[in-house]
């Protein structure tokens, strides 16, 4: 039997999806309309409703074939969650905070849909914003949903006239619900028959309800996000070895809190910058870090190792960085010559914009055996080389230890002169 769906009048939705989504991670919003317009705009009521009561709630569009979250916002999204699995873009530059919602858009085009549905991190995300008690709403086709890899929690239709889960769409969204995706309802704009009984009036105002400070209440979702998608993206909170057993990589950017309006204004940089390269991995040791980047150094590939202290920890992480490159693309570019070659396992590699390093003048080698992590980047050249790093700040902390090493470092930026 062809199971049934709860109608869930668009205009009443703040009274009923806080208490229909409590107690799910992962639910699907699938259109069931040729009016992809109205099922945007009811795709948002339902992601604004669930924020009632304060709970944690990220809206991804996963129509990446005819992206429209984006436009029905009115939120200029270049980058999406395409550009976080496919490019390993940070999700601080892909998320924007809509009316209490965490929203990810498309991004970019992608030719590999069925692979992004497909992708096992979505797991990994349900498990993520289940521990976190936050919600993830996915918007996307009944030809998505039929291929995702992970089981939503629920699955809500939207269609401006009701679903009877007989049309096309709507035979794969039932295909769903027998394999396990319990039915929440269908978003659809009126009643389609009188109610039985009396509807219990709304109240004609009701008192705000208290929100926790928005720091408090925006960290845990990234956190969620970060941890699902560890490998997409900058974030990634769990050690890399569980994808690539080669190497953890820690967060491409250490602060403890990565909310965008508390991070510092960025700093200019000179057109020529080369601040573009390609992190491969992380170690807690420096020496395997610094063998890396002789490999590297050998096949003609500058490389960079940069110590971080890992946040909220006295640990220090040694990235190993490649290249130096004028534009993202270059970088991307430097990644895939770096998988043709075996120089770096294929799927390995963080795109990182770090445009910053310190110099010492001596004996690299003698240097070395001090434990300092230099390298010398150019054939020919005079100084040594620590890391490659985000900011001015960043590079601060590594410099600090070499101070208390008794040694002098100077920041440039990587073309070479001082900022």
């Amino acid at each position: 039997m062809t199971p049934s769906l709860r109608p869930l009048v668009r205009a009443r939705l703040a009274d009923v999806v806080p208490t229909l989504l409590q107690d799910r991670a992962l639910v699907a919003l699938v259109p069931d309309t040729g009016d992809l317009s109205w099922a945007a705009r009811a795709a948002w009521d339902v992601a604004r409703a669930a924020t009632r009561g304060g709970r944690r709630v990220a809206l991804v569009d996963l129509s990446v074939e005819d992206p429209i979250l984006h436009k029905v916002a009115g939120v200029e999204a270049k980058e999406g969650i395409v550009d976080a699995f496919e490019y390993e873009v940070s999700l601080s530059k892909t998320a924007h905070l809509v009316d209490g919602v965490h929203f990810i858009a498309a991004g970019s085009y992608t030719a590999k849909a069925g692979d992004l549905y497909a992708h096992p991190r979505w797991r990994r995300l349900q498990a993520g914003f289940r521990s976190e008690n936050a919600l993830l709403l996915l918007y996307l086709p009944a030809s998505g949903l039929e291929r995702c890899s992970a089981t939503p929690d629920g699955v809500v239709v939207l269609s401006p006239d009701g679903s009877t889960l007989t049309s096309p769409a709507g035979q794969i969204v039932a295909g769903a619900l027998a394999r396990g995706a319990p039915p929440i309802g269908v978003v659809q704009e009126r009643w389609t028959q009188a109610p039985a009984a009396p509807q219990t009036p709304r109240r004609a105002s009701a008192p705000p309800i208290a929100k926790p400070p928005l720091a408090r209440r925006l960290r845990p979702v990234f956190i969620a996000l970060g941890l699902a998608l560890s490998g997409a993206t900058g974030w990634a909170l769990l050690a890399r070895g569980a994808e690539h057993p080669r190497a953890p990589l820690i967060p491409a950017s250490p602060a403890a809190d990565p909310v965008p309006h508390h991070a510092p204004a960025p700093v200019p940089q000179p057109a020529d910058t080369l601040g573009w390269s390609v992190q491969l991995a992380a170690y807690g040791a420096s020496a395997k870090a610094l063998g890396d980047a002789d490999q590297l150094a050998r096949a003609g590939v500058p490389a960079y190792v940069t110590p971080v202290a890992a946040p909220g920890r006295r640990t220090v992480w040694y990235r190993v960085i490649a290249g130096a490159r004028k534009t993202r693309a270059g970088a991307a570019l430097l990644r895939d010559s770096l998988w043709a070659s075996g120089l770096a396992p294929r799927g390995q590699g963080d795109l990182l914009f770090a445009p910053y390093s310190l110099t010492l003048s001596g004996d690299c080698g003698a240097l070395r055996a001090r434990g300092v992590p230099v390298v010398g980047v150019a054939s020919g050249d005079a100084a040594c080389w620590v890391g490659a790093f985000e900011t001015p700040e960043q590079a601060a902390a590594a410099r600090a230890m070499l101070t208390r090493d008794g040694l002098t470092a100077t920041l440039v930026t990587r073309q070479g002169t001082t900022p």
